[in-house]
């Protein structure tokens, strides 16, 4: 295994600079949301009686994220699609956010045009690309990224302009409750819990490098409550493109009325698995119940758990606490893989072969 404090083994296998945007992930969050608190809608934008947020893969953290912290505190429905078909409820009383980093998603944009026949009100969060175009050629007012704190261009790597940049846009049509005071106190706690991850802090004082080691060789199967869902989401997908190694994750309660009888059989299967609990003193009580109660059936079932505890004081800023931590855990994981964190070949071989 390349060690993980050595930056010139770091810097050899990392040739599409994913560790510069992870460490950027702060300025990203600032300037997002400076940006998006910028733009200028018409007032009819904040009339909308249902909101729809459009995005595959990591331009949909964002809105993952927003459903998760504010589904039960919007009044205005909160949905999401993840895929080519729009919701058949959309029409002209409907804000729909298309959100794809490249702005070449093809989901997104067959969305986009539908979100249009339908006289939406639409808006969106894009580098550029084809729906920058569609944004600029119908006057939509959006938030066009200038992604200049993401040198990797990787969407996954650019997770503080998705998720905050459209927080920002929710935030300015008063949509949601997240303020100016709330997004500064997150980018501080983030900048100085990154001294504890970063490439200089060695592997016997970073969590994220430690945790890297353990899951080498193993499945990691992520276990949340309540608004951590969607951070779930985000940590969970990098595994798979960055690291290049399969997780899951599941959520409470849900998995209390399924999955804890599944953990018997294969036998042979559980030397594989390692379920990873985040702690959180903001979940409510019940789940705190419940994921303890969840962690004693999986170490009864003769599996290992690991936890991450949150320290951040908001839901907010928890939120991007579990991100951070888990960008770094899955560059350090596909370092010690041996592989470089920020090419998909499979992701683009399969994009090729689809338009032939």
């Amino acid at each position: 295994m390349p060690n993980l404090d050595d930056l010139t083994v770091i810097q050899a296998l990392d040739r599409g600079h994913a560790l510069e945007s992870i460490t950027m992930l702060p300025d990203q969050i600032d300037q997002s949301w400076q940006e998006g608190q910028a733009i200028n809608f018409p007032p009819e934008y904040k009339n909308a009686k249902n909101i729809v947020i459009a995005g595959m893969g990591g331009s949909a953290y964002g809105g993952r994220i927003a459903k998760s912290l504010y589904d039960t505190k919007s009044k205005v429905p909160l949905e999401l699609a993840n895929g080519y078909d729009i919701p058949g409820f959309v029409d002209e009383n409907s804000l729909v956010i298309l959100s794809s980093y490249s702005g070449t998603t093809e989901e997104t944009l067959t969305l986009a045009r539908a979100a249009l026949a339908r006289k939406a009100k639409i808006s969106g969060v894009t580098s550029g690309g084809e729906l920058a175009r569609f944004l600029s050629n119908n006057n939509f007012p959006s938030y066009i990224i200038n992604p200049k704190y993401n040198p990797s261009q990787q969407p996954r790597s650019g997770v503080g302009y998705m998720v905050v940049g459209l927080l920002s846009l929710l935030s300015h049509l008063d949509y949601v409750s997240l303020d100016s005071d709330d997004v500064a106190t997150a980018i501080k706690f983030l900048q100085e819990k990154g001294k504890s991850l970063d490439v200089s802090t060695p592997t016997e004082k970073n969590p994220a490098k430690t945790l890297a080691q353990k899951l080498l060789g193993f499945i990691p199967i992520i276990i949340v409550a309540d608004f951590l869902e969607g951070a779930a989401h985000a940590i969970r997908n990098p595994f798979h493109e960055t690291s290049k190694q399969f997780g899951l994750y599941f959520t409470i309660p849900e998995l209390n009325h399924h999955l804890m009888d599944g953990l018997q059989f294969p036998q042979k299967g559980k030397k594989y698995l390692k379920f990873i609990f985040i702690k959180s003193d903001l979940y409510e009580e019940r789940n705190k119940k419940r994921l303890d109660l969840t962690k004693d059936v999986v170490i009864k079932n003769g599996i290992e758990t690991l936890e991450i505890t949150l320290d951040s004081k908001t839901q907010f800023s928890q939120t991007m606490e579990l991100i951070q931590f888990g960008g770094w855990l899955s560059f350090y994981l596909a370092i010690a893989n041996g592989i470089d964190p920020s090419p998909v070949p499979w992701v683009d071989y399969f994009k090729k072969e689809l338009v032939r």
